[in-house]
C-alpha cells in the first residue's frame, strides 16, 4: 500500500469488482478519453462478450495472493475518509522500441491513469497517484518512464507536460475518435524536470 495525506494506492480486491462493472456499463464517461477507439462501434452482443471477459479478468485479479515484495503493475486509487472511496486506478505496461505495447519486459515502462469517478477529479489526486506510482516503479528497477495518449485528450497532455513528460513520438492520424483522426502520442519522463515538479507539488500541497 502506498499513501499520501489524501489518497491510498492499494491492491485490487473482490469488493472492487462491482464498481468496475458499474464503470464498464453505467458510468462510462471515462471511456470517451481512455482509448475510446476500443469502445466505439461495439454492438450489444460484442460489448457483452467484452464485459464478460473483463469480469473474468477482475475475478482472477481479486483472487491473486500477492507476495509482500512482489512488484505490482497496477493499483486501485482510494480517497481517504471514514470509509475510503475508490475513484479509479493506475497501471503500467511495456513498450517496444517503436512504442507499441508488448507483454515482454523492456526498458520502456509506460504508465496510465483512469478516474472514472468524476468527483475524484480536479483535486490533485491524479498528480498524487502518478507521483506515488512513478516513484514505486523507479524504486523497483524501472529506468525510463513513458506515457501514451492521443492528441484529443488535452487534459492528459496537460498533466503529462506539467509533470515533466516530453513528447518523443507522434504517429499521425492513427486514432479515429468520434469521426475524426487524431495523432497517437508517446511521452518520455524527463527525470530532472520530474524531480523539481515532485518537490514543488508536495511543498505547495502542505
Amino acid at each position: 500500500m502506498l499513501e499520501t495525506k489524501d489518497i491510498i494506492l492499494r491492491d485490487f480486491n473482490t469488493s472492487d469488482i462491482q464498481k468496475r462493472i458499474e464503470w464498464e456499463t453505467v458510468n462510462t464517461e471515462w471511456q470517451l478519453w481512455d482509448s475510446p477507439w476500443e469502445f466505439e462501434g461495439l454492438a450489444g452482443a460484442e460489448r457483452q462478450r467484452t464485459l464478460q471477459d473483463r469480469i473474468k479478468e477482475f475475478q482472477k485479479r481479486a483472487s491473486y495472493v500477492w507476495k509482500e515484495d512482489e512488484k505490482r503493475k497496477t493499483f486501485q486509487v482510494d480517497v481517504r475518509g471514514d470509509v475510503p472511496r475508490c475513484i479509479g486506478w493506475v497501471a503500467s505496461y511495456y513498450l517496444t522500441e517503436k512504442f507499441v505495447f508488448t507483454k515482454e519486459r523492456t526498458d520502456r515502462c509506460a504508465v496510465g491513469i483512469d478516474f472514472p469517478e468524476q468527483s475524484g477529479r480536479e483535486h490533485g489526486y491524479g498528480y498524487q497517484a502518478l507521483i506515488l506510482f512513478i516513484d514505486y516503479l523507479l524504486a523497483h528497477g524501472e529506468k525510463d518512464i513513458y506515457l501514451q495518449t492521443w492528441s484529443g485528450n488535452l487534459r492528459m497532455i496537460h498533466i503529462a507536460e506539467r509533470m515533466g513528460f516530453e513528447e518523443c513520438c507522434r504517429k499521425k492520424g492513427i486514432r479515429m475518435v468520434r469521426g475524426r483522426n487524431y495523432d497517437g502520442l508517446t511521452f518520455r519522463l524527463n527525470m530532472e524536470t520530474y524531480a523539481a515538479f515532485r518537490c514543488n507539488f508536495f511543498v505547495n500541497a502542505t
